[in-house]
């Protein structure tokens, strides 16, 4: 279900009451509680149950967003104290709510987790599609008896059943507003799917594309469909989709129920009034990639490691987080929340999207390709109007083909008071080596483009403009020893480890990545600070609106100032 235009997540109702069960260690029994959960909050969308269940595992993050949800809801009962996995489906099962089990065969297949495994069974897929259709919950061959024993009847039985059958076959009976992608090893975010009837598919064969082709433009994919990031990702985006970086999410229905309605605090707004006009040194930004990673920010971003926003030095510098908050907004609007009351000073956020897709390629598949990205980027402007953030950040296919051109007049013509598009390709990041496109807001107000010039990522030293933050800062110094004045912005890779070393071997800072966390490695935020550090007097660090802002006074000084004596 969902009544607002403006979200691209559907909307759950929240429920009178909430019982809690520990996330088991076997992945049987993890698939089977998420099917529970998912019935659970698909009742209380049909009005047909009003509780719904939160599964927890110990992650400090979800816990902290559980309880300011609570605190939110402060008439939701918490009952029945922590049951176990069959006294969790008894429980619903006397309700009515659980009809029976859908029998499905564990994959067994060889290869990494989120790859394009050869020989997957993918019937767990299958059963979780059908899941909310006949209100059974998954159960895998091995607990079989447990469920005969607990007096469920079996609805069906799909081992042996393909993706293609159960699309070919129910593709009228699901939600065509949102598509899962789930490893069939991985039980997460199997909740959401079932709670909205919502088609589960994993792999790049049929029937992935017509599912695609299928579904309505501008949905979510929910999860991950793995194997190449680029070609993942392009599939969704031809035929207008949003993928979301989802596939490690737990407890979604509860954390996003009622979240049309939360009004969340705006984050500190950068006043362009007090940047000092009479500093002419060329200013560089640091700002990190990954930001449209839903599960990252639900899961671990916050508190879990402290490369992120959990480092001891944050805030020492100016630094700008790439976030996902108009999807936050929908989905678990307690932990853009406490992004927004725990920033710093020297802390900007920038929306990563409104979703991972390549703009350049977005619904080239669909007849109203231009059209499409339109409505996203109109829908994406009013969440970031309410977020209070006033930059978006795109990865793109080809940072400056005509169709990337177009794409951002298209993004900018929809907006009427944002102050940046900030862009990078997706190989390398630093192709557009700093290039600013100049676009046009709906109101005739030029919007700069600004493409990365520099990226800090592992083992990249042979590519100029990228590797180390010792090689990183060489360059910028270079670049503004030849030039008057110049201003650009540094992607810095959020996963890539490096040492501090000191000195001017630009090499000595990588480390073999599998290594770098026993070895002392570093990443995300400290490197980053290195790299800042190492800049001469000449060059100093901004924050992304502050650089924004000076290169509009830059290109038409005239303007930028008439538009200052407006704000």
């Amino acid at each position: 279900m969902c009544a607002d235009e403006d979200r691209w997540w559907p909307e759950q109702l929240v429920p009178k009451s909430i019982v809690r069960t520990r996330e088991h260690g076997d992945p049987a029994y993890k698939m089977l509680v998420q099917s529970v959960a998912g019935l659970a909050a698909k009742a209380v969308n049909q009005g047909q149950g009003d509780e719904m269940v939160w599964v927890f595992n110990d992650n400090q993050d979800m816990e902290l967003w559980y309880q300011a949800f609570l605190k939110r809801h402060p008439n939701i009962a918490t009952n029945g104290g922590t049951l176990t996995t069959w006294e969790l489906v008894n429980r619903f099962a006397e309700r009515g709510i659980i009809k029976g089990y859908i029998l499905y065969s564990q994959d067994k297949s060889l290869g990494q987790t989120s790859d394009h495994r050869a020989g997957m069974d993918r019937s767990v897929n299958v059963a979780t599609s059908l899941a909310g259709i006949h209100h059974g919950i998954v159960v895998e061959e091995s607990l079989e008896q447990e469920a005969i024993a607990n007096g469920l009847t079996m609805l069906l039985d799909v081992r042996g059943k393909s993706q293609s059958w159960c699309f070919e076959n129910y593709k009228d009976r699901f939600h065509r507003r949102m598509l899962c992608a789930q490893d069939p090893r991985i039980s997460n975010v199997r909740d959401l799917a079932i709670a909205q009837q919502a088609l589960v598919l994993f792999g790049a064969d049929e029937p992935m594309e017509s599912a695609m082709r299928w579904l309505e433009p501008l949905s979510p994919i929910a999860g991950w469909n793995g194997g190449d990031e680029f070609e993942t990702t392009r599939l969704s985006t031809i035929y207008g989709h949003i993928q979301t970086a989802t596939d490690w999410c737990m407890n979604l229905p509860i954390l996003m129920s009622g979240s049309e309605q939360v009004t969340v605090p705006v984050p500190n707004k950068f006043d362009p009034h007090t940047i000092e006009w009479s500093d002419r040194r060329s200013c560089v930004s640091f700002i990190l990639t990954d930001g449209d990673n839903v599960q990252w920010f639900q899961s671990s971003f916050f508190h879990g490691n402290p490369s992120y926003w959990n480092s001891p030095g944050r805030g020492k510098f100016p630094f700008g987080w790439s976030c996902c908050f108009a999807s936050l907004a929908q989905l678990c609007p307690d932990a853009m929340e406490y992004g927004m009351t725990t920033q710093k000073q020297n802390d900007q956020f920038i929306e990563w999207g409104g979703g991972y897709y390549y703009p350049d390629l977005f619904a080239k598949s669909r007849p109203d390709q231009r059209e499409l990205l339109a409505r996203h980027a109109s829908r994406t402007w009013k969440y970031m109007r309410r977020t209070g953030t006033r930059i978006i950040g795109f990865n793109v296919a080809t940072v400056d083909s005509p169709a990337a051109i177009e794409a951002y007049e298209t993004i900018a013509g929809q907006t009427d008071d944002l102050t940046a598009i900030l862009v990078f390709q997706y190989s390398p990041y630093e192709a557009g080596a700093g290039k600013t496109f100049w676009v046009k807001d709906r109101r005739g107000v030029e919007i700069p483009v600004i493409s990365a010039r520099y990226s800090i990522w592992e083992n990249s030293n042979r590519r100029p403009r990228s590797g180390t933050p010792s090689k990183v800062a060489r360059e910028i110094r270079d670049t503004a020893a030849g030039n008057n004045v110049c201003h650009d912005w540094v992607i810095v890779h959020a996963w890539s480890y490096f040492q501090r070393v000191p000195g001017p071997d630009e090499n000595s800072e990588n480390l073999p990545q599998k290594y770098a966390p026993k070895r002392g490695g570093e990443r995300g935020y400290e490197p980053a600070f290195w790299c800042s550090d190492r800049l001469p007097s000449v060059v100093h660090t901004v924050t992304p609106e502050e650089l924004a802002w000076r290169i509009r006074m830059e290109h038409d000084a005239t303007a930028t100032r008439q538009l200052l004596e407006k704000k």
